[in-house]
């Protein structure tokens, strides 16, 4: 592991904070480049094409005219600055800042799964618990990121984290110029902000049903509120939560690469919400949402089709809620839909995440395990 690497793991373990992701400047990048007098336009255009989500692409604050913008942000914005720049001068950006983000993905990752293990396999110095094979030369240098994480989990190193989380709050607040009524939300939102793990990952997406899932969640008092939707609201969450997930989120199901731990547990969180709000409907309810797809030579070709669908579904009781998250992807594996077939392709994409990235294989186990038992009780 080289010294650089394992300096900053050092800092943000004692810290007890993630590696935050590297910013471009839109307006110091068209500076550099000779092009001061278009930051402004540039910036504008950015503004007024919607893809300014306070996430991937934000307003650089004091200056709310300029715009700040990390890799994925950069590639979303391409055409514009594409405007704006030349490509000797834009491409060695992009391919610094992803190979940033890779790096800075792999970091916290390892910082994740640290803060995941066990106080036991720490003490044991299992080097498992980072997932991946050590080196030899590594091995070294591995055990003392075990035993500094166990270290700082004692009382006194947790109350010094909590100290420097409150003089970061405070600091905002020197800084904050805004109207009263939006204390409690900066105070909220800074003490989330100062550990580096706040939500990053924009989990409705910029699609037309994501759009619509984004007000109607803002209608109905966010994530919080899903829980306490019912009927006619509970289906219309429902409808837009599968397209939004499911269909219009495809792209995720081939998504290889390095992925960041801290994204794969929130979308987990996501998409298990959806299946939960789902097995709030009976099965009566499902097929009058997503109608079984009318195939029929299912015999023929040695496939699921819709008579298997129906036999299927005698196996639940049809005027019963149908589970948890869990009980829908079973009873999805045998129902045929475009639609709820895309749901479950993102459930067992997410889960496999899971077991990969983050060393959590429970949620993958119970979904097979729970799978088996119900084709034993019915054999």
């Amino acid at each position: 592991m080289d010294k650089e690497t394992m300096v900053l793991l050092l800092k943000h373990i004692k810290e007890g904070r993630y590696v935050t992701d590297t910013y471009c400047d839109v307006q110091k990048l068209l500076t550099n480049a000779g092009m001061k007098l278009y930051a402004k336009p540039c910036c504008d255009r950015i503004e007024a094409a919607g893809l300014v989500d306070g996430i991937h692409i934000s307003h650089l604050y004091p200056s709310l005219g300029n715009l700040q913008m990390d890799a994925s942000g950069m590639k979303a914005c391409e055409k514009i600055l594409k405007a704006y720049l030349q490509p000797e001068c834009l491409e060695p950006l992009q391919e610094t800042l992803q190979k940033y983000h890779t790096w800075n993905t792999a970091v916290n990752n390892t910082l994740y799964l640290l803060r995941k293990a066990d106080a036991k396999e720490l003490k044991a110095g299992d080097l498992k618990i980072l997932e991946c094979q050590i080196k030899t030369e590594d091995e070294a240098d591995a055990l003392v990121l075990l035993k500094t994480e166990l270290k700082y989990r004692r009382f006194p190193f947790r109350l010094y984290r909590t100290m420097k989380r409150i003089a970061f709050v405070s600091q905002m607040l020197v800084w904050f110029r805004g109207p009263v009524r939006l204390l409690v939300p900066l105070i909220k939102e800074a003490w989330k902000d100062w550990s580096g793990d706040s939500d990053t990952s924009d989990n409705e997406g910029g699609g037309h049903y994501g759009k619509a899932l984004k007000r109607f969640l803002k209608a109905h008092g966010g994530i919080e509120g899903i829980e306490k939707l019912h009927g006619d609201d509970l289906i219309k969450y429902v409808y837009m939560a599968v397209k939004t997930y499911g269909k219009e989120n495809r792209a995720e199901v081939n998504h290889c690469g390095t992925k960041s731990c801290m994204e794969v547990e929130r979308r987990y969180t996501t998409i298990k919400t959806a299946m939960e709000a789902i097995g709030r409907l009976t099965p009566k309810q499902l097929m009058h949402m997503y109608p079984i797809t009318k195939e029929y030579d299912g015999e023929r070709w040695g496939s699921k089709d819709y008579f298997y669908t129906m036999k299927s579904l005698k196996k639940w009781s049809e005027d019963k809620p149908i589970g948890d998250a869990q009980d829908v992807a079973c009873l999805l594996w045998d129902y045929q839909n475009w639609d709820l077939t895309f749901m479950l392709l993102q459930w067992q994409n997410v889960i496999g995440d899971l077991y990969i990235y983050c060393n959590n294989k429970e949620p993958q186990n119970e979904f097979y395990e729970r799978y088996e038992q119900r084709v034993a009780q019915e054999s």
